[in-house]
């Protein structure tokens, strides 16, 4: 029944053991390391002195972390009866908090038993839970991705409704190693209107194709079901969906949709969910702002060797500017000019006049993303610079101007309005960003429709959290360059 899910948790539990292990060990010998060459170069620090061997008395520090997770259900809810997994940002947050309680363990251990523990520092402790709350996701990650490839630990689901949450909710599951989710059904609705509706559905037609659900259920055994219906068919299912389902999902609505800080209240037994808008409250937007500058700031001086030397290539391999400026549309619509370094030739607009001429897939291409994957324009310089995004690096005087965040949504050109509808309100109610949740869920690769509801849900969804994991995301996508053009 749950064998499947449960191979994924005991999967999890392996990373997450396996992920403290590495870090414990990375610090450990990282300090004696760099004790020892500290005291060859004559300073006398005593961290090489010490025997690394003293840190595998440590051994129960990986169970305790895996213990705690449990408790506080970062492996897909309940470890028993495992399902869908929590949202990437909220489980970064969660293990973070599990590396801190840890580690906080256990320095609590050493100040309890000092003399027991003479000689352990204090200093690899805490480096160990900075670097296990900074890694544990990746170590996730890959177990998740092995999982996938395997075709292991994925979890059987069936998948109700026809509208565009269903067809988001399947495509987005077809190559999904996150949620471990295996589509063993789909039901969609009849044409044709039910014989027998229950009170309130008599406009609903869809009721028939239903029928089948809990039959194929119990024949597959199959306990998650995702709901992509219409509100009332979905409460006049509940109950007896409630017969067999263990977990069932409901995702009615196809559009971004402000779920993180959501909590659970009640009044007098009336049930429903809060949502936090943190993009709302001007003390966060303060936050956001004032740690934005400081990281363009200290970010601008440690880059200005880099950038100096690719001003200095800019020029020696063709005629132009070193930089380029284009307006852009900032927050609430204001235009403001976005610093880049030149990536494109002189006669760039040329260039692409005579290739959307004389060829019609790269015009389509153009039309529908407003990028081309093999651009004319950009020379073989800008071409390494938009791979490793070393173009972007003067937007930082945007950042420091008050113009852009170092996180946000795409800023966009005038032309590109017309793509994003009535979510442009939603879009420009904040200043854009140098990188962004809509970078580091493929970049390039996305479409417009999906760079504008990433770039919507970004808004709705903002926490200090989020900017961590985009941030994080962003180191990986541009070492590894991923998706850029």
């Amino acid at each position: 029944m749950f064998a499947q899910g449960r191979i994924r948790i005991i999967t999890l539990w392996a990373a997450d053991a396996a992920c403290v292990a590495f870090c414990w060990t990375v610090a450990t010998c990282g300090y004696w390391l760099a004790g020892r060459i500290l005291e060859a170069c004559g300073i006398h620090t005593g961290a090489g002195g010490y025997t690394p061997s003293l840190y595998l008395d440590f051994w129960p520090v990986p169970f305790f972390f895996v213990a705690i997770n449990t408790l506080i259900d970062t492996y897909h809810g309940n470890w028993m009866y495992p399902s869908a997994p929590l949202p990437p940002v909220e489980e970064m947050r969660r293990l973070a908090g599990a590396s801190v309680l840890t580690h906080a363990g256990v320095l609590a251990y050493l100040a309890l038993t000092y003399q027991t523990t003479e000689g352990v520092s204090r200093f690899v402790v805490v480096a160990s839970g900075a670097l296990c709350a900074f890694s544990c996701q990746s170590f996730r990650n890959w177990a998740r991705r092995l999982l996938y490839i395997a075709n292991a630990g994925q979890i059987d689901v069936f998948l109700a409704g026809e509208g565009p949450s269903a067809v988001a909710v399947a495509a987005a599951l077809a190559n999904n190693s996150h949620a471990g989710f295996r589509i063993a059904g789909r039901f969609t609705a009849r044409r044709k209107s039910a014989k027998n509706p229950p009170p309130g559905l008599e406009s609903i037609p869809v009721l028939g194709i239903y029928r089948n659900i809990l039959r194929e259920a119990k024949k597959r055994d199959v306990k998650t079901i995702l709901m992509c219906v219409d509100e009332r068919l979905f409460r006049a299912m509940a109950v007896e969906l409630g017969k067999w389902f263990v977990h069932i999902e409901y995702l009615p609505v196809a559009e971004a949709f402000p779920v993180s800080g959501a909590r659970a209240v009640s009044f007098g037994g009336v049930g429903g969910i809060e949502f936090e808008n943190s993009a709302r409250m001007r003390a966060k937007r303060f936050q956001k702002r004032v740690l934005d500058a400081l990281v363009a700031a200290v970010a601008a001086v440690a880059l200005s060797p880099a950038m100096l030397v690719l001003a200095a290539l800019i020029k020696a391999t063709g005629r132009g500017p070193v930089f380029y400026r284009q307006t852009r549309l900032g927050r609430n619509g204001r235009p403001f000019r976005i610093w880049k370094f030149r990536s494109m030739y002189a006669d760039a607009e040329s260039r692409l006049e005579k290739l959307l001429a004389s060829d019609p897939a790269a015009a389509k291409e153009w039309s529908e993303t407003q990028k081309l994957r093999n651009d004319p324009r950009v020379t073989p310089l800008g071409r390494f610079m938009r791979k490793t995004s070393l173009d972007e690096i003067p937007q930082l005087l945007n950042v420091l101007a008050g113009e852009m965040l170092i996180i946000g949504p795409r800023p966009i050109v005038k032309e590109e309005k017309v793509h994003y509808g009535k979510k442009y309100d939603i879009v420009s109610s904040v200043r854009p960003g140098i990188t962004g949740l809509w970078q580091v869920s493929g970049r390039s690769d996305t479409d417009y429709i999906q760079r504008v509801a990433l770039d919507a849900y970004y808004v709705l969804d903002w926490s200090p959290w989020m900017d961590f994991w985009i941030l994080i995301r962003t180191i990986y996508a541009v070492v590894l360059m991923r998706g850029a053009r």
